[in-house]
This record gives structure tokens, C-alpha cells and sequence, in this order.
């Protein structure tokens, strides 16, 4: 039994107090969002053509883009434990403003709408970033392994928490403004036990403190460009970004279609039923990267999500299209996001914020909004041509298993490369400490 416990939540003695601290956090902020994700999308198709929200995706990664270059900027330069509390501040200050966009004739709901939805996707993209790039630089590589998958539970924790309030409200109509009132609520809890449960954790900063906004970017670059194996990471980033938005879009457009009103109940649980699947397989994330190695791990999500695309490719309807979607998403948030954050704590503080930001935020960001307008642009054509949803449909899809085969190639990269990146001067001064990065612990207690 105690092998069976320390196989599934493998923290050891001295250990549960801040991996406890940094999973709530990382709970507030995923509770809130579950709670937003759902209002604002069924809101928003509500109010207008389903097709707009390409759109509002591509505007909102534009968006992200630009904050994400900003992050970039700073988050070298600051004490990581401040940056994320200031963050979980601004958060807590934006949700209890956005009520009042209820209550003025002078907005409409659509967007209302909207605006909630930019703050719901840029807290998805923008905290989770610097959250984990904070948790690498508190833990080694090898501790790290081991502990990142147990908090990253609390993610899914979280969702589950958010969700589960947003299918009450399907059915008790709580109403935005009350919702978005806890979610300030949430923060501001986040954001005391932050300054209270981290106030001992001591992180270097980098001593440069004078590069602007192009060199910080550009340094980012340069990394990934000299290291084969990120760079071919980058490219699967870019690609899976595309895919991810076309298959939630053919998820979202079938719902809507075949549901009507039933909707957001629909989006609710269907949104619990990912976050309790992903828990699962979260917590054997450790394990399937430690059997298949974690040069091979890196094959895990594009393989299922060209799976998933090709199974929608054939078979049409809300259910197949909610399945297909769920499967790349489910893999996107467990073992490849612990692949890309073991493998991204080799790179030296100093830098591993704005390659984080690049692989991480800017380029699934840059492959949303390729995949976007591709599929806007699709649809448009269908339309104005007259061909029938099912046939347009079919064209967006065939260009998601085309480009969800780059992702396989580029996993294959990644695999052909991972030992010569390893000796890149780059990730020197990290790989001298972590010796040869397979054969870092990933969980067995071997005291």
C-alpha cells in the first residue's frame, strides 16, 4: 500500500509543505478559469455566428503575443515568488472590475462576453508559464521530475472545482457578474498564501538587467535556434497550436449545432470529464516517461492527436468530434506538457524564462492563429460558394491531419537529436549537474 502511495504521489519527507503551497496556487488559478471558460464561450456563441470566435482567438493569441513579449522582458529580471504574486494580484483587480461590464446598458453582452474570454485565455497561456518556470527554479532536475507531475494534479483539481460551479450555473443561473466575484475572491486568497507560503524561497536574478525587449526575445531565439532538439520542439509547437484550435472549433461548432440551449451544460461536463481523465493520466505521467524514455515521450501527443484528427476526418457529429478533441487535449496537458518542463529545466536560469516563452506561449499562440483564420478562411469560402457544413467542415479537418503530421516529424527530430543537444555549450552549465537527463529519478524512492 505504502509503495502504491509513494508510486502515486511521490513527495518525501520535507517536501509537502511547498509542493502543497504551490499547488493551491496553481488550484485558484484553474478553478477560476474553469469557471470562466465555460460562461464565456457559451455566452459568446449565444450572441453571435458561431465562426466569429476564430476570430476572437486569433485577436486574443495577437494579444497574447504582445503580453507575452512583455512577460519575456521581465521575468529574468524579477524575484520569481514577487512576479507571480503581482500577477495573481492583477488578476484578483481584474475580475472584480469585469462585473460592472454587466451592468451598463452602453456594453453589449457580446462584448461583455468577449472580454471575459481574453481574460480567461490570456490567464490560461500567460500565469502557467511563469507558475512553472517559478517551480524549475525552486526544484533540480531530478526532484523536479519527480514533484511537477504531483502538482500539476492540482491543476485538474482545480478545473474539476471551476467546472463543476459552472455546470450548477447551467442549471441555478448564478449570472456572470456573482461568478466573476468569486473568481476575485479566488485570487486574492492565491495571492496571500503566495506571499505568506513562499516568503522563504530565495531565487537568483539575473544580473542582467539592461537588455530591452528585442534582445530578450532574440536571446530566447538564438537559444532555440543553437539547440536541434528545442528547435524541432518549437516547430511540433507551432503545429499543435493549429490542430488544437481546429479540432476544439469543429468541437464547439458540432455542440452548439446539435444542442442548442443544452450547451453550456454540455460544455460544463464535458470539460469535467477531460479534467478528471487528465488527473488520471497525470499521475502516471512520471511512469510513461520513465519507461519510453523521455526523448520518446516527446511522440505521445502528436501520434493521438493525428489519431484524433483523422477520426473526426471520418466520423462527423458532436460526439466523435468532443472525443477526438478531448484525447489531444487530455495528452497536450499531462505527459507532454511534464516532457517539455523536465527538458526545459536544463536550460540555465538565466534563459530558461524566455525559452519557456517562446515554446510554451509564443509559438502554440502563433499556430492558434494560423489555425484560425485557415479555418475562417475555409469557411467563409464554404459559404459563399454554398457548400453544405459537412463539406467545408471536411477541407479545415484535412488541413489539421496535414499539419498534425509535422508534429510527428518534428517528434521525430527531437528523437534523432536529443543526445547531440544534450552537449550543446548552451545547456552546459545544467546537463553538468544533471548528467545525462534519462537517467534522472522520476519518482522510485530509492533511500
Amino acid at each position: 500500500m505504502k509503495a502504491r502511495f509513494n508510486q502515486w504521489f511521490p513527495v518525501r519527507t520535507g517536501e509537502y509543505g511547498l509542493v502543497l503551497t504551490l499547488g493551491f496556487i496553481l488550484f485558484a488559478n484553474y478553478a477560476a478559469m474553469g469557471i470562466t471558460k465555460v460562461i464565456s464561450v457559451s455566452g459568446f456563441l449565444s450572441q453571435v455566428k458561431d465562426h466569429y470566435i476564430l476570430l476572437v482567438w486569433a485577436v486574443d493569441m495577437v494579444l497574447l503575443v504582445l503580453a507575452t513579449g512583455i512577460q519575456s522582458l521581465i521575468v529574468d529580471r524579477f524575484d520569481r515568488v514577487k512576479l507571480v504574486a503581482g500577477v495573481l494580484l492583477i488578476f484578483f483587480a481584474l475580475y472584480a472590475i469585469l462585473p460592472f461590464a454587466f451592468f451598463t446598458k452602453f456594453i453589449p453582452l457580446s462584448i461583455s462576453y468577449t472580454l471575459i474570454y481574453l481574460l480567461n485565455d490570456q490567464q490560461w497561456r500567460f500565469f502557467p508559464v511563469i507558475f512553472w518556470i517559478l517551480v524549475s527554479d525552486i526544484y533540480d532536475p531530478g526532484t523536479g521530475r519527480r514533484v511537477m507531475p504531483v502538482i500539476g494534479v492540482f491543476a485538474f483539481l482545480g478545473t474539476i472545482v471551476g467546472l463543476g460551479i459552472a455546470a450548477l450555473d447551467a442549471r441555478l443561473n448564478f449570472g456572470p457578474p456573482k461568478l466573476l466575484l468569486l473568481n476575485a475572491s479566488i485570487f486574492f486568497l492565491a495571492f496571500l498564501l503566495c506571499r505568506m507560503g513562499l516568503r522563504k524561497v530565495k531565487i537568483g536574478v539575473s544580473t542582467n538587467t539592461q537588455v530591452s525587449m528585442k534582445e530578450s526575445l532574440n536571446e530566447g531565439w538564438e537559444f532555440i535556434k543553437t539547440v536541434p532538439a528545442f528547435a524541432y520542439l518549437a516547430l511540433g509547437m507551432l503545429a499543435t497550436g493549429s490542430v488544437m484550435t481546429i479540432l476544439l472549433y469543429d468541437t464547439l461548432s458540432d455542440a452548439k449545432l446539435n444542442l442548442g440551449a443544452g450547451f453550456q451544460s454540455f460544455y460544463a461536463n464535458y470539460n469535467l470529464l477531460i479534467a478528471i481523465v487528465s488527473i488520471f493520466i497525470q499521475s502516471l505521467s512520471a511512469e510513461i516517461i520513465e519507461r519510453v524514455s523521455l526523448k520518446r515521450s516527446f511522440f505521445v501527443q502528436p501520434l493521438m492527436m493525428t489519431f484524433s484528427t483523422i477520426l473526426n476526418f471520418f466520423i462527423p457529429g458532436y460526439v466523435s468530434s468532443a472525443f477526438s478533441q478531448g484525447v489531444a487535449r487530455v495528452t497536450y496537458d499531462t505527459v507532454d506538457l511534464s516532457a517539455r518542463k523536465a527538458f526545459q529545466a536544463l536550460v540555465p536560469n538565466e534563459k530558461r524564462g524566455r525559452v519557456s516563452m517562446f515554446i510554451d506561449s509564443y509559438l502554440p499562440s502563433a499556430g492558434t492563429i494560423l489555425g484560425s483564420l485557415l479555418t475562417f478562411g475555409v469557411i467563409s469560402a464554404g459559404l459563399a460558394f454554398g457548400f453544405p457544413r459537412d463539406e467545408y467542415a471536411l477541407v479545415y479537418l484535412g488541413l489539421g491531419i496535414a499539419i498534425a503530421l509535422v508534429a510527428v516529424f518534428s517528434a521525430f527530430k527531437v528523437y534523432k537529436t536529443y543526445e547531440q543537444s544534450l552537449l550543446s555549450w548552451q545547456l552546459k552549465r545544467r546537463t553538468r549537474a544533471a548528467s545525462v537527463l534519462d537517467k534522472l529519478d522520476f519518482g522510485k524512492d530509492d533511500d
